[in-house]
């Protein structure tokens, strides 16, 4: 009797060993693991004995080791918190306005960064036809910019106040700084009213919209995101062929007006649809650095880094790319608005498949075929139209994934009251790819040529695959199993 109790009491100190190196986040050897259906061999068998008929596993499991790993885990959904917290509506009426509210927010924001080439073009070739290419393109970019850095302090904002104030306050910013941009007639105008004060409203406004949707939603986040980012994408194909009519009709003032009057319909409709979940103050998120000691989160920032600056340099020089090639401006704004339809569609498509299969799984894979976009179909043809056309439909239905989706990941692997926290930080380090990548995209184009350009887009997407592949083997633990629902 004696020695079956001493032998229980050496298991049980064995068993307290492993849990305090799980906890201690040292690495854990392979039997220590859960495999990847997220149970111990020992529960498997328990289950074994009264389940003789259960019935076969899914391809794509999620793995679920416990929730103290944040550096290592592979626990890919979102983090459960006590309350309120582990209770995500994932549906109904109230959360499906939320994303109607953020689909509106994202189509005047990221619509209008969608369609910064249309306005490069216009700025480059009227009020500032005596700067260069690369001058010129610092505009958009400190818009982008703007629009993305200040998430670091509004994230956390959020978090607190809800999004109600953050959304009127960017609403007023981004409609006046419009307004003011009717009027501009000199280089440093254009960068206060288009690159600093609208900017700002952007940020204001999409940093809040994006940051409400993870609040309603866990298994069905990849759709909502997705819906929600699809707003962009529509706002990339109505301004750029409301701006082309309304330069023609109406000349630069009263189209920028107009434009103005449309973003203001639009943020109101966000203003009155987005909600936080969360009551106000019940999140104390704060900028806190700690979030990059989680690996996963190191990787999903690099690789959102390095998506976002072949996005928006391509969105911001791809009108005048082809008008170098002899095409006229006509043309590419309608180039440009294909590939912002696709986009549309992609974003829309991706969210759903990126719930069945996973979302890093989803992201990485469609960064794949925008890499094949560029290299098979761009590089090659991109002199001709067919081949440019070919390439908007084509890289428009990959790239829809990379803007929408990079939130859901992060969102996937955070707690809700962190999401608009560590959606602040790392999309204030997006920024400066943002910043740079037009300016310098702009500068190859005159020096080294348009071909040169091209390869370096494309580069630029492989370095991202390797970031996001990366992120999905830390998901993991950095044991690869190809079958993961990451």
């Amino acid at each position: 009797m004696n020695e079956d109790v001493l032998s229980i009491n050496q298991n049980n100190m064995a068993t307290e060993g492993k849990s305090s190196t799980l906890l201690s986040g040292q690495p854990c050897t392979v039997p220590d693991y859960p495999d990847v259906s997220g149970l111990s061999s020992a529960h498997t068998s328990r289950a074994s004995l009264h389940h003789h008929d259960e019935r076969p596993r899914p391809v794509f499991e999620i793995i679920e080791p416990p929730a103290q790993l944040s550096a290592i885990t592979t626990h890919t959904t979102h983090i459960r918190e006590p309350g309120i917290d582990d209770t995500f509506p994932d549906g109904g009426t109230r959360s499906w306005l939320v994303v109607a509210g953020c689909f509106f927010v994202l189509m005047a924001t990221y619509g209008m960064m969608n369609s910064t080439g249309v306005l490069q073009s216009y700025f480059a070739t009227h009020q500032l036809s005596n700067y260069s290419t690369s001058a010129v393109g610092w505009i958009p970019g400190l818009f982008t910019f703007f629009g993305l850095v200040l998430s670091l302090q509004i994230g956390p904002m959020f978090d607190r106040y809800g999004p109600t104030g953050i959304l009127i306050a960017g609403t007023v910013c981004y409609v006046a700084g419009l307004l003011l941009l009717a009027e501009c007639k000199l280089y440093w105008h254009f960068v206060l009213t288009l690159g600093v004060l609208t900017g700002t409203g952007a940020a204001l406004l999409s940093t809040a919209a994006l940051a409400a949707v993870p609040h309603w939603f866990d298994r069905k986040v990849g759709m909502a995101m997705g819906t929600a980012m699809a707003g962009g994408g529509l706002g990339g194909v109505t301004f750029p062929l409301v701006l082309r009519a309304a330069f023609t009709s109406f000349g630069y003032q009263w189209a920028i007006r107009l434009l103005a009057l449309m973003v203001a319909v639009m943020c109101g409709l966000g203003i009155a649809l987005v909600r936080s979940r969360l009551p106000k103050g019940r999140s104390r998120s704060t900028i806190n650095l700690n979030a990059f000691k989680d690996t996963r989160f190191t990787w999903l920032t690099l690789g959102t880094f390095s998506l976002e600056l072949e996005v928006f340099a391509g969105l911001g020089l791809y009108p005048t790319y082809v008008v170098m090639q002899g095409y006229s401006t006509s043309t590419s704004v309608i180039l440009l608005s294909t590939l912002n339809v696709f986009s549309t569609l992609g974003r829309l498509v991706a969210g759903g498949i990126a719930d069945k299969y996973g979302r890093i799984n989803t992201q990485t894979g469609l960064i794949c075929l925008g890499v094949i976009a560029i290299f098979a179909i761009w590089l090659p043809f991109g002199n001709t139209l067919p081949g440019l056309y070919m390439y908007s439909s084509v890289f428009g239905l990959a790239s829809g994934s990379f803007l929408s989706l990079a939130p859901a990941c992060i969102g996937q692997i955070s707690k809700a009251s962190e999401v608009g926290g560590r959606f602040g930080i790392c999309y204030s380090i997006v920024s400066f790819a943002t910043l740079i990548c037009i300016p310098v995209g702009g500068e190859m184009l005159e020096k080294v040529g348009k071909q040169a350009m091209v390869a370096y887009l494309g580069s630029v997407l492989v370095v991202a695959l390797g970031m996001f592949l990366m992120a999905r083997w830390a998901c993991l633990s950095y044991r690869w199993r190809w079958q993961a629902k990451i």
